[in-house]
């Protein structure tokens, strides 16, 4: 009897875990059917640094202030909010965000017209601004901000 409670428990944490995800995938989309058009002109831009990344996807600071709530409405939380404290510059920002919605290096590079070795360069700088150690991973930090 013991035995059928506890495979009866397991099976219902199971469902309400898919449940809770179903959920939480439901409330971004509801966010995101409201919005205006220059943030789904940002969402078709984080679609195309996806798939088809290129330099000049973004192009002007607006866009870039509505692929920034595109990405916190997606990825959770407010990036900007966290970082404020730590006086980065707009194109530390930018990095950030970018790392933040799981964009490779390769990919980050072609977007700002660099090499993926000053990518990763300016990571370390923007790693020290938050005194990270040196066995802390910067991608990981930024992504669970």
């Amino acid at each position: 009897m013991d035995t059928y409670k506890d495979n009866w428990s397991a099976c219902l944490l199971y469902r309400n875990k898919q449940l809770i995800r179903q959920l939480e995938d439901y409330q971004k989309v509801t966010a995101l059917v409201g919005c205006s058009s220059s943030l789904m002109v940002a969402m078709g831009q984080l679609l195309c640094l996806h798939q088809k990344p290129a330099y000049g996807i973004v192009r002007d600071e607006a866009e870039w202030h509505s692929l920034f709530i595109v990405i916190d409405l997606l990825y959770g939380g407010c990036l900007l909010e966290t970082l404020a404290s730590f006086c980065l510059s707009a194109q530390e920002l930018r990095l950030c965000y970018l790392i933040r919605a799981r964009l490779t290096n390769k990919t980050i590079a072609l977007l700002f017209n660099i090499t993926p070795r000053s990518v990763l360069k300016s990571k370390q700088r923007i790693k020290s601004k938050l005194s990270l150690s040196g066995s802390d991973s910067f991608d990981r930090y930024i992504q669970q901000c």
